[in-house]
């Protein structure tokens, strides 16, 4: 099964109520595929917009949603993905690492800041 990892545009658009993106969630649900979602994308929307929690409150209560956390082994990763690329990004590198390390595609609106750490990663756009 195929999922798709979920980047910061994909998530403030969610929060903006974005009809492509609540498209993109209800076949990703129907379907019941996974999405990861990397807690730092959580932690910046929420940091911008505090009144998103109720949103990401009902997309984390989803079984099918992931939310992952940076541990030491997948920082390593990311920060080698990182120095290799030469920016600095770790919410980007963690997307880019999870998409590797899983095998799926990353879902966003901003593809651009997530190719220059890996200008072959595999996308779809919002």
């Amino acid at each position: 099964m195929i999922g798709k990892v979920i980047d910061i545009s994909f998530l403030a658009a969610l929060v903006r109520g974005s009809v492509a993106a609540e498209a993109w969630l209800g076949t990703m649900r129907a379907l019941s595929l996974p999405l990861y979602l990397p807690a730092l994308a959580r932690a910046e929307v929420l940091a911008v917009r505090p009144a998103a929690n109720p949103v990401l409150a009902e997309l984390l209560g989803h079984p099918s949603v992931v939310l992952g956390e940076l541990d030491a082994t997948a920082a390593a990763h990311v920060d080698q993905l990182l120095t290799t690329a030469g920016v600095f990004d770790a919410l980007a590198g963690h997307v880019v690492h999870i998409a590797h390390t899983r095998g799926w595609p990353a879902l966003t609106a901003d593809p651009g800041r997530l190719r220059r750490i890996d200008p072959g990663l595999e996308v779809d756009l919002l």
